[in-house]
């Protein structure tokens, strides 16, 4: 298999990292917040708290209601803004870095995530990886509109190895966004379900995805199958 025939392009969050370790580094960095800026303690614990309770969408305006604080819209968009734009304190699993570690120099490796691009821009350069990736598409850069299963960064990356034409592969976690649109383009598709992933719980129809694996590790492995 040469370089050119194969282009593995990852997804970020549960795929590469859990997710959760985000989530709590985001929370700890808006409690840090609230305790300079508001002399409120006590903000990023509850909203942990409230999240591992399955809250989502409004967990900053209930930390703040169960505190009994005096707040408005301006001071929730700046707690969120600090949570997005954090410098966040996340790992690698080793099963990436050895993954990671095994494919450069053999496939083009891109990733292609959505989101907030400051946010997963401070997750790549936390994890130090940024520069393993050929091509990085943050969709959000377009607006969510453009998220998945929108077919719009799968088909910014056929543009840009079109010269090359190599076979595609999306690695990924979430079946409810992740694989339609990569397998609508004659795509191959791998599954994470890592343990502990948000989206662990969901099933993948078989339709979409070649397999479904716990972690990378046999990601190198598989790639020699599919070539």
């Amino acid at each position: 298999m040469k370089k050119s025939d194969f282009c593995v392009v990852f997804d970020l969050d549960d795929t590469l990292y859990l997710e959760r370790d985000f989530v709590r580094s985001g929370f700890r960095a808006v409690g840090k917040w609230c305790a300079e800026k508001l002399r409120l303690t006590g903000v990023g614990e509850l909203a942990q708290a409230l999240f591992d309770e399955g809250r989502r969408g409004d967990i900053f305006d209930a930390a703040l209601e169960h505190l009994h604080s005096t707040w408005n819209a301006e001071t929730v968009e700046a707690m969120v803004r600090v949570y997005r734009e954090h410098v966040p304190e996340i790992e690698l699993p080793e099963d990436a870095v050895q993954c990671l570690r095994q494919l450069q120099g053999r496939v083009h490796l891109c990733l292609l995530t959505d989101g907030n691009p400051i946010s997963q821009v401070n997750k790549l350069d936390s994890l130090g990886i940024r520069s393993l990736f050929e091509s990085v598409v943050v969709t959000g850069k377009w607006g969510s509109e453009f998220f998945k299963p929108h077919p719009r960064g799968f088909r910014s990356l056929e543009a840009e190895f079109a010269s090359l034409q190599p076979h595609f592969l999306y690695v990924a976690d979430n079946p409810s966004k992740d694989f339609f649109a990569p397998r609508e383009l004659g795509w191959n598709a791998i599954r994470v379900r890592r343990s502990a992933g948000l989206h662990e719980y969901k099933r993948c129809p078989a339709r979409l995805v070649r397999c479904e694996l716990p972690d990378l590790t046999r990601i190198p492995d598989l790639i020699r199958e599919i070539s």
